[in-house]
């Protein structure tokens, strides 16, 4: 399951068919009394922001979104009950959002509700007519002012079909976006073999964000996670930790961005570098961190690894399959000044990654706010962050070989870069998102090569000696 740009997502034409709430649906959805459940802090954030973004003429906040493939002819109508169950089944997906005198307020369809109908699009026969549709459509139905906002089509043709699923942010995560393949899927084929679909039952995100709001709200403004991220945002200047490298961006500015997708290592390079990781003491995601922190020091020469990254929420079983945006962040951050090696670096990437995945329970969004004016946000990214996810135990990965699934991002204007990190069946893969400027693109292309190698040297010599910078070591050499 491999996330990509959705510029880079270039579907073979086809029949394109959507499914769209019918008049009744759209008619309870209008009338749907206020849901006096909260807001969860990141759906508070975004939505606010989108607001703030359009109302200054700007486009709204970025969707988010998934792909696969159904070989052999496609039962449309299996399909159409398919996506009708996968909304009923979240409470997520059967919530909107509306503008009101005190904010924004949230109200909640029953499952009962909800009735989508098949919509016919057109036949395209040229790839580029069929990416310029796509790219308006699911733009503007991604809305999440305009229930539902979410898309749900496939594109038909003889021998296969692509079934593609765009939703705000506000309903889904990342791993929520897995859900979405072995959800839809499972339902299709249950509605085509007349059986019950074998899925868990899932948990309210709804009620998910009533707790966390209960949580969040008890927190004191001197609680100890509070004064970390005080430190931490003192140790960036008073704002948000930056990429390492100069990516070339002038303060103020936004830039189009684009995303850096490749494979960093293979699948048998991947579990050589794992067990090397392993063997030190450590694992998997400390190891990618250590190796960018190597990286950083040899490039740039700043011994310090300052960012944040995502943790999941999902703290009980009863939300593992429950559709929703369960992430918090939180900062991490660790020194490379005493490191000799990559051993000595994962060491201290363990230490800090533990500590920092306590910081869970505590909404990054609530923390920020307690800081108060300590905190200044100096460009529309607030944080350079840096993800890993594992991709092999997600839900229905039994099924991602015949399926090919696909994360897509939509890619708009950014100011500084964002790096996820995914293990997949075939091998680690890297997404760097970033600005474009003149010189962006060859210091990002620099970075992911300097990173592959060190992997790649941990993977077979179990460690990598750090360099003190690229050019003291280029120069010993001459």
């Amino acid at each position: 399951m491999k996330p990509i740009a959705f510029e880079d997502f270039r579907p073979a034409p086809g029949r394109v068919i959507e499914w769209t709430i019918n008049a009744t649906t759209a008619a309870a959805a209008q009338t749907a009394p206020v849901d006096p459940t909260p807001l969860s802090y990141n759906q508070q954030l975004h939505l606010m922001g989108h607001l703030a973004l359009v109302g200054a003429g700007q486009p709204g906040n970025p969707w988010i979104g998934v792909v696969f493939e159904l070989e052999g002819e496609v039962d449309l109508d299996a399909l159409g009950r398919a996506f009708t169950g996968f909304v009923q089944r979240h409470d997520s997906l059967r919530s909107g959002f509306r503008t009101a005198a005190t904010g924004v307020e949230r109200y909640t369809l029953a499952a009962e509700a909800i009735a989508l109908d098949a919509t016919p699009v057109r036949d395209f026969d040229d790839p580029d007519e069929l990416f310029g549709y796509l790219t308006e459509r699911l733009a503007a139905g991604t809305d999440p002012f305009d229930w539902p906002p979410y898309v749900f089509g496939v594109i038909v043709r003889e021998g296969g079909s692509t079934v593609y699923v765009a939703m705000d942010h506000s309903t889904s995560d990342g791993y929520s976006l897995a859900l979405v393949v072995n959800d839809v899927y499972e339902l299709y084929l249950a509605e085509r073999e007349g059986r019950w679909p074998a899925l868990p039952e899932v948990a309210s995100f709804n009620a998910h964000a009533a707790l966390e709001m209960v949580k969040g709200e008890a927190v004191p403004a001197d609680h100890e996670v509070v004064a970390q991220w005080r430190q931490f945002i003192e140790r960036c200047g008073g704002t948000g930790p930056r990429f390492a490298l100069d990516l070339g961006v002038e303060d103020g500015r936004t830039y189009d961005q684009d995303v850096h997708n490749t494979m960093l290592l293979n699948a048998e390079e991947t579990e050589a570098f794992d067990q090397a990781c392993r063997a030190a003491g450590g694992s998997m995601f400390p190891g990618l961190l250590a190796a960018m922190a190597i990286v950083n020091r040899e490039l740039t020469g700043k011994q310090d690894f300052l960012t944040v990254t995502p943790l999941h929420t999902r703290f009980t079983p009863e939300w593992a399959a429950s559709m929703g945006w369960f992430i918090t962040c939180a900062p991490l951050e660790f020194s490379t000044s005493e490191a000799q090696g990559f051993t000595d670096v994962l060491a201290s990437a363990k230490s800090a990654l533990r500590g920092t995945m306590r910081n869970s329970q505590f909404p990054a969004a609530k923390m920020v706010s307690l800081l108060g004016e300590a905190f200044q946000p100096t460009r529309r990214d607030m944080f350079s962050m840096v993800s890993y996810i594992d991709y092999r135990r997600m839900p229905g990965v039994q099924h991602h070989a015949a399926l090919q699934p696909l994360t897509l991002g939509q890619t708009l204007q950014a100011d500084d870069a964002h790096v996820w990190t995914s293990r997949l069946a075939e091998g680690l893969h890297v997404a760097l998102r970033y600005p474009v400027t003149g010189t962006s693109p060859a210091v990002v292309g620099e970075y992911v090569d300097r990173i592959r190698e060190v992997l790649g040297r941990v993977a077979v010599a179990g460690d990598y000696p750090i360099l003190s910078t690229i050019a003291d070591a280029e120069a010993k050499v001459a």
